[in-house]
C-alpha cells in the first residue's frame, strides 16, 4: 500500500514538544542521577575506581545521546527553508556515500546493504547534500528495522530513481501517516527498543523536498520500499 506522506510543517507544533521533552528527559535524568551517586560516594571516602569508571562511561553514553538528538533537532529546524540549488548528480554515487555513512549502523545490526546499480552513470538533478542524506536517513531506518539480513539499494535509470527496500514488518494503518512527523515512533521502535527520538524519516521527508525529489512509501507485511525520485538531467548539462 502506498502512503501519503503528511507535510512536515512546523516541527514543533501541536504534540511535537512534549514529545520531545518526553524523549530527552531520560538521558538527562540518566546523567544527573549517576552524578549524585558519584557526589555521594566521594563526599562518604575512598571510592571504587572499576565502579567509577564504569559509572563515567554511562554518563559519557547519556551525554552523547543527548547531543546527537539536539545535532538532529538543529538539522530538522534548518531543513525547512528554502531549497538549494540543484545540481547533476551520479545516483550510483549518492547511493555509494549513503552505504559508507550508515556502515556502522548495518555492522551493528548484523545487515547487509546490497547496492543494484547499472554499470553506467544514472544522472539527475538534485542538490548533492540533500539527496545524500535523504538517501541515508532511509537508509538507517531500513537497516535498523529489517526482518531480514540484508537491505537492497536500487539505482534506476528511469526517473530517475533510488530504491531503499526491506523486509521488515511494514507500517500499521495508524503510523502510515503519523511516522513522517517528528518526533513520532512506530510499534516496531518501542518493541524493538532501538535507539532514536522519531526524526529519521522527517528529515527523510524534508530533505527530498528541499531538493525537488519524489518521495513514494510502500509499505506492507513483507517490507517497505522508498522510493526518491528525481528531475531528469535538462539536455545539455553534464555531472559535475
Amino acid at each position: 500500500m502506498s502512503v501519503v506522506i503528511a507535510d512536515p510543517g512546523d516541527p514543533f507544533a501541536g504534540e511535537a514538544l512534549s514529545r520531545l521533552g518526553h524523549e530527552l528527559r531520560g538521558p538527562l535524568a540518566g546523567i544527573v542521577g549517576l552524578t549524585r551517586i558519584m557526589g555521594r560516594k566521594v563526599a562518604e571516602g575512598p571510592t571504587d575506581a572499576a565502579q567509577q569508571a564504569r559509572q563515567l562511561d554511562m554518563i559519557n553514553s547519556s551525554a552523547a545521546e543527548l547531543l546527537t538528538t539536539v545535532e538532529r533537532i538543529v538539522t530538522l529546524a534548518r531543513t525547512g527553508g528554502t531549497g538549494r540549488s540543484p545540481e547533476p548528480v551520479d545516483c550510483r554515487e549518492i547511493c555509494r556515500q549513503a552505504i559508507t555513512a550508515t556502515a556502522a549502523a548495518a555492522g551493528h545490526h548484523h545487515r547487509e546493504v546490497r547496492l543494484e546499480a547499472p554499470p553506467a552513470p544514472v544522472t539527475g538533478l538534485a542538490n548533492r547534500d540533500d539527496i545524500r542524506d535523504a538517501v541515508t536517513e532511509l537508509l538507517d531506518n531500513a537497516i535498523k528495522y529489517t526482518d531480514g539480513p540484508s537491505v537492497r539499494v536500487t539505482v534506476r535509470a528511469d526517473g530517475p530513481a533510488i530504491q531503499i527496500s526491506d523486509d521488515g514488518p511494514g507500517l500499521t494503518a495508524g503510523e502510515r501517516e503519523r511516522v513522517f512527523l517528528p518526533f513520532e515512533r512506530g510499534q516496531a521502535a518501542r518493541e524493538r527498543d532501538v535507539g532514536g527520538v522519531g526524526l529519521g524519516l522527517p528529515l527523510a521527508v524534508r530533505h527530498a523536498r528541499r531538493c525537488g525529489a519524489g518521495l513514494d512509501v510502500r509499505t506492507g507485511s513483507s517490507g517497505t520500499t522508498c522510493t526518491l525520485t528525481l528531475a531528469a538531467l535538462t539536455p545539455g548539462l553534464k555531472e559535475t
